[in-house]
């Protein structure tokens, strides 16, 4: 893969096709526990009274793997900030990379921000960029929530998404 700082890299990229990519995976949303992915980062005045958590913030950094077992095989992690930004239902507005570390995508990574209204069976995010084999992406990534720990928020996700991409120069 070149950098993008090489000669003639930004020439190639626009010469090159557009390709779609289908993926599907896991992340493990830990809130407790020794594998703790999940913190507070911060909080509003109304958060403790507010029915749907509004002005919670997080900051994760969550395992993504094959399969919903966690010691499936590790493709990367997801890392981002997903927030409370509704004042009547619970949803979050999330800013998230998929940041692959292991397999063909290795030093890749897929950006999502949009809304993500938690309590719904099947959620559907924007992507909005990417880098290495993943650069000008866009498309959907739809979410949905594969397993929740109600004693410990501990929640395993499950992601498939549609990226239209440009592959690496």
């Amino acid at each position: 893969m070149a950098a993008l700082g090489e000669k003639n890299s930004l020439e190639n990229l626009a010469k090159l096709k557009e390709t779609k990519t289908k993926l599907h995976f896991y992340f493990h949303d830990n809130s407790a526990g020794k594998d703790r992915s999940v913190w507070v980062v911060a909080q509003s005045e109304i958060t403790a009274t507010s029915p749907t958590h509004f002005g919670l913030i997080y900051m994760v950094d969550n395992l993504m793997t094959v399969g919903p077992d966690p010691n499936s095989q590790v493709l990367g992690r997801a890392q981002g900030s997903p927030g409370f930004a509704d004042l009547h239902s619970p949803a979050f507005a999330m800013g998230l990379n998929f940041v692959f570390t292991e397999g063909k995508y290795k030093g890749s990574t897929i950006s999502v921000l949009g809304r993500n209204p938690i309590t719904e069976k099947v959620r559907e995010l924007p992507i909005v960029g990417g880098t290495g084999v993943f650069r000008m992406a866009r498309g959907i990534a739809i979410t949905s929530t594969y397993f929740l720990d109600e004693a410990t928020n501990n929640v395993i996700l499950e992601y498939t998404l549609y990226v239209t991409h440009y592959p690496s120069v």
